[in-house]
């Protein structure tokens, strides 16, 4: 769904309701909104950070685009039963730009006081901190471990959910199912796309614990258009049943994740496992990392251990047969396996807003860039295995 389709949509939903709220009716309108100033620096001189989905790699080794976003939000709840909710946000795209989004825009209607559907553009529920991955100030670092929350790239779903959610004597259960369509831009050129998608999450709160798990499956298009790739295809001939593999439609995917967090008021722990798995476009692989932090006062110094492995990659070299050492620049092009030591502080400066920053060390597989793209040729050989060096900062603000 195009941005302007959403936003009118929402307004047309929105207008008439203020009337109603200012003449004493029972509309109440609220408004928040959030925003983070953040860089980050590489000291690669082939590589530079790139985080999967959000933002279009910088050519400099200071880059402000992975974390730096700006949201406003405005809901309007008229009775009991029915709220509307819009969130625009803008940030660095992946074509490069920062063209505002419709993040949310969506209708609620409470079936029960348990039972909600929601239709509109909701964010897809992949993983433990989804609703919130764009509100950094939430989050006890700077940005989530990529390693897993860059395995499934695609944030938001155009379509409908319901939320049930229960008490068990001290412990609540939610089941949120959903179902939808969602798309995102490809570095350099080009779309991916998530069509006839199905998924489930359930969510437990036991006190302090929180558990989380889910599964979801959809059907993937991946069309590339950049000059880079066009370039690469053309110069190896590549035969046409190994082109569609790269780029097209048709593939199946899913994704599941498992996730934990403890929160004390003094100790926060969390883990989270993740894994996708996709039979063309792009390459399957697991992710998984574990945190812990402590407060004392208003500073809280944290630390995570993170990896990513890739269970098989876009092409089998068995498949290519004759053709794989053409296609092993492209695979390892795609392939974020990594490991990562990360550890830094978060200083709650004032209520609303923390400062935050980390230091973290990253060792990529062999055949493998990580998270990571090529300042240059991404299709060049000597950009896997490497020790890498990331410096992040950032203000994180909520109004």
């Amino acid at each position: 769904m195009k941005l302007r389709a959403v936003v009118i949509l929402a307004l047309t939903v929105l207008s008439p309701l203020p009337l109603q709220a200012l003449a004493g009716g029972n509309g109440a309108w609220q408004f928040s909104g959030f925003a983070t100033a953040g860089a980050v620096y590489t000291n690669d001189d082939d590589l530079q950070f790139a985080r999967v989905g959000i933002d279009e790699p910088g050519g400099n080794k200071v880059d402000t685009g992975p974390d730096s976003v700006l949201g406003l939000q405005a809901g309007l709840r008229l009775g009991e039963r029915n709220t509307a909710v819009l969130q625009l946000v803008t940030r660095e795209t992946q074509r490069g730009d920062h063209d505002p989004r419709a993040a949310l825009a969506f209708i609620s209607h409470a079936l029960t006081p348990e039972l909600t559907i929601r239709a509109g553009r909701l964010r897809s529920p992949f993983f433990m901190l989804s609703d919130t991955a764009d509100i950094n100030y939430n989050q006890t670092w700077v940005r989530p471990p990529v390693e897993v929350y860059g395995l499934n790239p695609f944030s938001d779903l155009d379509g409908i959910d319901l939320l049930h959610r229960s008490r068990i004597g001290g412990t609540f259960v939610e089941f949120h199912p959903y179902a939808g369509r969602s798309e995102v831009p490809v570095i350099g050129g080009g779309r991916a796309r998530l069509s006839d998608l199905f998924g489930m999450r359930i969510t437990v709160e036991a006190g302090r614990l929180s558990l989380s798990a889910g599964y979801a499956r959809a059907d993937l298009a991946v069309h590339r258009s950049s000059a880079s790739f066009r370039a690469f295809i053309d110069a190896l001939d590549l035969p046409a049943a190994l082109e569609r593999q790269l780029s097209g439609s048709g593939a199946d995917a899913s994704f599941s994740s498992l996730g934990l967090q403890w929160d004390d008021g003094k100790w926060i722990v969390s883990a989270e496992v993740a894994r996708n798995t996709a039979s063309a476009f792009a390459n399957s692989a697991t992710g998984a990392y574990l945190s812990a932090a402590r407060r004392f006062g208003n500073l809280a110094p944290y630390v995570s251990l993170a990896r990513q492995w890739q269970d098989e990659p876009l092409v089998d070299a068995a498949e290519a047969g004759a053709d794989a050492p053409k296609i092993a620049p492209f695979n390892r092009s795609r392939n974020q396996a990594q490991r990562s030591l990360t550890a830094g502080v978060r200083w709650d400066v004032l209520r609303n807003t923390a400062v935050k920053a980390e230091f973290a060390h990253i060792r990529t597989d062999r055949g493998a860039h990580g998270t990571f793209i090529a300042r240059e040729n991404a299709f060049v050989p000597g950009l896997d295995d490497k020790s890498i060096n990331l410096m992040s900062v950032s203000i994180d603000v909520v109004f």
